[in-house]
């Protein structure tokens, strides 16, 4: 989706003395990745392209060499025409300062037959009456044909800013320069047709100053270089800071002798941005030629990072505004105003908001599909089972489909379960008819394996009990497994409770009890047709809480 498509941005610069230049850099590598020029011809005297139909012819070869795609956004970078630095009244509003400023602007060659478009940027000011600003100028009429031109070649313009300010975020950049905070310091700027001289306080623009200068191959060396000196000498000697920065911008000067024949009171230091260049400022990707290294120049270098570069800079100058009138506004992004909080729904925007919106509605949908799918689950496996119990009750009435109530007799039925289960209702039988006196009954188990536990305090009614249960069932394998005496620890806890109630406490009797303390031994017996194990005849009962404590066989 275009949304999601990261534009691409390069630069192009209308650079004096070198032509058109087009370049993308990666800014977090200072790598130059793409760069190509064409000879274009800039008049100096009107401050302006010499020719716009050469111009777009330029742009658009260029695009085409370096494969520029479709709807990348440009950034221009213009020779600058006027750059200042000056107070106004703290009470002026915004309409005020941009009266003062066309005021005057009109005293400019330039603009006294062409309409101006002006940046401005409010400057860091310690002072409470005066606002400082910076402004650049340009020729309106020019900057629309540019836009318009920029625009047939399928591409979006982001920003038009002019070479004083290209040159000096380029040097930031490259960290050529010392811009801490608090620290003043001069920048000189030396091109074909004048010199610049800035004062700086960190990256903050102090003060601006321009001298015409007169310079040209066919003067020597010695006049070009007095002629630049004596221009700038005066308004260096009044601006005391801790260094000095030349650059030269023309191939007729050199910034390192004319570092070294200026006279000032702190080190100077020097950067060339012509032929006398003798290294690369940026690195070059492999794919552009090297012969280009030392032509790329700051302007071009400054307008290719500006996009990512306005958050390090102080004063952000684009002449790419309203001013410029339809050809601007058309092609600007909705905006809205918010709760006094101004909106603009550029790409990067609408992508944040989307992802934003996105994550609100798609979070929440998650979690119900979640839920909903945990719901879904546990009713199909509900289903499941309801299905599996439908099925087993249709295979049953098939089975049976043939059964009906008149086959069945309730007579018949009882009849058949006393058969197979004869040997257990005779016991029941026995259990609860043939038990003799003073014998009871302390395990009782009926089903294939008969056993009956019990105690009795004599041996006839063990006997006579077996007797009976043998007589019952002749043909059975039952028979006296176990037959022995029982402990006497009963009758010991009875002494014990009548002592205690000798002696006036409370003491507690069961019939149990009081039968054992008659007969000191009773005796305990097991009848079974189980097979006999190591347990049942070393005495172990099945365990049953009612069980009494071991007896010993009777050897």
């Amino acid at each position: 989706m275009d949304l999601f498509k990261k534009s691409i941005v390069v630069g192009v610069s209308i650079t004096p003395e070198v032509g058109l230049e087009v370049a993308q850099i990666d800014f977090v590598n200072k790598t130059v990745l793409k760069y190509g020029l064409r000879p274009l011809e800039y008049d100096i005297n009107r401050r302006e392209i010499a020719d716009l139909d050469l111009f777009k012819e330029a742009m658009q070869d260029l695009f085409v060499e370096l494969q520029i795609p479709k709807g990348s956004e440009v950034v221009l970078n213009i020779p600058t025409v006027v750059f200042k630095v000056n107070d106004y009244p703290a009470s002026l509003d915004d309409t005020q300062i941009e009266n003062a400023i066309e005021e005057e602007l009109l005293e400019h060659f330039i603009f006294k037959n062409a309409d101006p478009d002006v940046s401005a940027v409010i400057l860091p000011n310690t002072s409470l009456q005066f606002n400082k600003i910076a402004y650049t100028a340009a020729q309106k009429s020019m900057l629309i044909e540019i836009a318009m031109i920029i625009k047939e070649l399928g591409c979006k313009l982001h920003a038009i800013d002019t070479s004083v300010n290209s040159v000096l975020n380029a040097l930031i950049y490259k960290e050529r320069i010392d811009v801490e905070s608090g620290k003043a310091w001069v920048l000189l700027l030396v091109d074909a047709f004048s010199c610049r001289i800035l004062l700086m306080n960190g990256k903050n623009y102090v003060d601006a100053f321009e001298e015409k200068i007169s310079i040209g191959e066919v003067l020597g060396d010695a006049e070009n270089y007095s002629t630049v000196i004596s221009a700038v000498q005066p308004i260096l000697k009044n601006l005391p800071s801790q260094y000095l920065c030349v650059v030269s911008k023309t191939n007729i000067i050199s910034a390192e002798v004319l570092a070294s024949k200026i006279q000032y009171g702190a080190p100077i230091i020097h950067q060339e941005a012509n032929s006398y260049s003798q290294e690369a400022f940026l690195r070059l990707d492999p794919s552009v030629d090297e012969g280009l290294a030392q032509v790329v120049s700051l302007d071009i270098i400054g307008a290719a990072i500006y996009r990512n570069f306005e958050q390090y800079s102080t004063a952000v100058f684009n002449l790419y505004n309203s001013n410029l009138g339809d050809i601007y506004t058309l092609e600007q992004p909705p905006e809205f105003t918010i709760s006094g909080r101004r909106i603009v729904f550029t790409n990067e925007v609408l992508i944040k908001y989307f992802i934003v919106i996105f994550l609100l509605i798609a979070v929440p949908t998650v979690g119900a599909l979640v839920w909903l799918n945990g719901v879904i689950t546990a009713k199909n496996n509900e289903k499941a089972d309801i299905e599996k119990k439908i099925a087993d009750v249709k295979r049953f009435l098939e089975e049976n489909q043939n059964v009906s109530s008149e086959l069945f007799d309730e007579g018949d039925e009882i009849r058949i379960g006393l058969e197979h289960n004869k040997s257990i209702y005779s016991y029941y039988t026995i259990v609860g008819t043939e038990i003799p006196k003073k014998l009871w009954l302390t395990y009782l188990k009926l089903s294939e394996d008969v056993t009956i536990d019990g105690q009795a305090d004599n041996l006839e009614s063990v006997y006579s009990f077996f007797r009976s249960i043998k007589d019952y069932s002749p043909d059975s394998k039952i028979k006296l497994q176990k037959l022995g005496l029982a402990s006497n620890s009963k009758f010991e806890e009875v002494q014990v409770d009548e002592q205690n109630a000798a002696n006036g406490e409370n003491a507690e009797f069961d019939t149990e009890s009081i039968l054992t303390s008659l007969n000191a031994d009773f005796y305990e017996f097991r009848i079974s047709d189980a097979p006999e194990t190591a347990a049942n005849q070393g005495g172990q009962k099945p365990k049953d809480d009612t069980a009494l404590p071991d007896l010993e066989p009777i050897k």
